[in-house]
């Protein structure tokens, strides 16, 4: 083999090195996109780590007006063992987050009421009692009457209301009668939820405040001293509103019937709508704590003004009669928002049985 042959035979093994390792390379780097092809979508990294999400990332806000769809879960159905046990046993009305609760069985059976203290009861605001024989129906109030028969007593104490505030005289008044009860029916105290009841109404008493407000909204006519009674009658005749057993008009859902607001007179008198009525401005007020779905509702009030404004030239103005924008409007949505959010996280939504209890 010559010179020329050995270099020709040198060349050509080189060229086809080249080629396995280009073809190799290749080949990697196809089966990396691959990889990559069928890797889950929601494989965890630094930014979607469920665990350890980083709170400095801003996250963008959401509209004003989107209206969320809140689902409420039963009490019962996040309750286990003893707990749910408990208010199996406990009579309808009582709840156990904003109420303290005392049971006191009796050794004996007992006859008659004079052991309850009913009188002082009565006086005490915020207290009920409850009682029965064995596992029979629990009786209160007027069903508690003289010759009854019962061995086991539920005290009960709401801790925040819109009719008292609750304070070391009365909750000290509150354990005596406990005690004094206990002793007459020779019972022993059994304490089923808050016996730290100044912590918990002190809590309570705070969020109370916090959330218990009512957006008054009114309309006038635009230009004239009075809304003109034929279009008035025509609106009002719409499914949408109903008048209550006070003579009150509300404005309710459509749909499912719930209250949405009260209207009245200026003065805060029920509305007159009729040909000899002679209405200056309507007030549309909302009991916030007590109205379910309060973005929601509002939005649909607002809706509805709106709405009456368009059929009888009014203009909607706030409480010092400013006339709101669709800016103002906004801020309002967006501090109701905030309302709504306090009492979804502390499980008392609003409109529910517990929130009326609270706000009654």
């Amino acid at each position: 083999m010559n010179d020329v042959q050995l270099a020709l035979l040198i060349a050509g093994v080189v060229i086809i090195l080249i080629m396995i390792i280009y073809n190799w390379s290749e080949l990697k780097n196809l089966s990396k996109k691959q990889a990559s092809l069928i890797k889950p979508k929601n494989v965890f990294s630094d930014e979607n780590d469920p665990l350890f999400h980083n709170s400095n990332v801003r996250e963008e806000p959401s509209p004003v007006f989107e209206v969320e769809e809140t689902t409420t879960v039963e009490p019962d159905e996040t309750l286990i063992g003893s707990e749910k046990i408990i208010n199996y046993n406990l009579p309808d009305g009582i709840y156990r987050d904003v109420e303290t609760v005392i049971s006191i069985t009796s050794k004996k059976m007992q006859e008659g009421s004079g052991g309850l203290l009913l009188d002082k009861i009565k006086a005490m605001p915020g207290v009920r009692v409850y009682v029965r024989k064995d596992n029979n129906l629990w009786a209160t109030e007027a069903a508690v009457y003289d010759t009854i028969e019962f061995n086991q007593v539920l005290l009960v104490l709401l801790l925040a209301s819109r009719k008292y505030i609750l304070d070391s005289k009365s909750i000290e008044a509150f354990r005596e009668l406990a005690n004094e009860i206990s002793s007459k029916v020779d019972g022993s105290i059994f304490w089923l939820s808050n016996q730290d009841i100044e912590k918990e109404s002190f809590h309570l008493g705070k969020f109370r405040k916090e959330v218990d407000h009512s957006l008054i909204l009114q309309v006038y006519p635009k230009s004239d001293p009075t809304f003109h009674a034929g279009p008035l009658i025509d609106f009002f005749k719409q499914p949408i509103f109903k008048i209550n057993n006070k003579g009150y008009h509300e404005l309710i859902n459509s749909e499912s019937g719930i209250k949405i607001c009260t209207l009245t007179s200026l003065s805060g008198k029920a509305l007159n709508i009729s040909h000899e009525a002679f209405l200056q401005g309507i007030v549309f007020k909302m009991d916030i704590p007590n109205t379910i779905k309060i973005t929601a509702s509002f939005n649909e009030m607002v809706e509805t003004i709106k709405q009456f404004n368009t059929k009888l030239n009014g203009v909607l103005v706030d409480s010092s009669r400013k006339p709101l924008n669709d800016e103002k409007i906004s801020q309002i949505y967006v501090h109701l928002k905030k309302l709504e959010k306090i009492m979804q996280e502390k499980k008392i939504p609003s409109g529910s049985d517990v929130a009326q209890k609270m706000f009654n």
